[in-house]
């Protein structure tokens, strides 16, 4: 009888062993659609700084939940550059590091940002997961418009052509110096924009975390 029973409890224990140690396999390419937490700018923020953002779907593989929502993404801001006074634009690289489940179980990722909605003027541009703001070009030329009109008419009530002409130099001048004592606008990314980061390799996520998650849930 004791034999037995012996071998009843390891079965039961190995069986829990295999079920607990079971794990999920996300491949390589697979998206992550999440939220940022928290607002991101190229003015109050800083390179090496961290950054989260929320799973706002849940992934899932073979008909159970892998990543559930609400899971977090712990990253740095990997470089970051504000824009220049006469030429260039506000950016940022988001670099992913971890993964915590709700329960509190933490994976390694390795992952690269492939798109961002919801930020204003901000686009990913290359596949290193780079983020441009907005280009101040458009403005830059209305601005100095502006100026050189201003100038030209306020010329042509003084001195015909010859002071429209002149006028219009002023004005002009005058707002191209005003533009470049101004920096471009800054990339903001506001809480709440919609980040994808893609795996660019494999996550092995144990099924005893999402068993725990699922069990506490309950």
């Amino acid at each position: 009888m004791v034999k037995r029973a012996l071998l009843v409890a390891l079965f039961v224990v190995s069986g829990w062993s295999v079920l607990w140690g079971a794990s999920y396999t996300i491949p390589a390419g697979t998206v992550l659609n999440c939220r940022l937490t928290q607002t991101l700018t190229t003015q109050l923020n800083y390179q090496g700084q961290a950054f989260t953002a929320t799973v706002s779907e849940p992934l899932v593989i073979n008909g159970q939940q892998a990543i559930p929502i609400g899971t977090t993404v712990n990253g740095r801001i990997a470089s970051l550059s504000r824009p220049g006074r006469i030429k260039g634009v506000g950016q940022m690289v988001l670099s992913p590091e971890t993964i915590s489940m709700p329960n509190g179980r933490t994976f390694t990722l390795s992952a690269v940002l492939i798109h961002a909605y919801g930020a204003p003027g901000a686009r990913v541009v290359d596949s290193e997961g780079l983020v441009k703001g907005p280009n101040a070009h458009k403005g830059d030329l209305t601005e100095i418009g502006i100026g050189t009109g201003g100038g030209a008419f306020f010329g042509t009530l003084l001195g015909g052509f010859r002071g429209t002409f002149i006028g219009g130099l002023i004005g002009g001048g005058a707002a191209l110096v005003d533009r470049l004592r101004r920096r471009g606008p800054d990339l903001a990314l506001p809480t709440g924009t919609e980040l994808k980061f893609q795996l660019s390799h494999q996550l092995i996520v144990t099924r005893s975390g999402i068993a725990e998650y699922n069990l506490s849930s309950r």
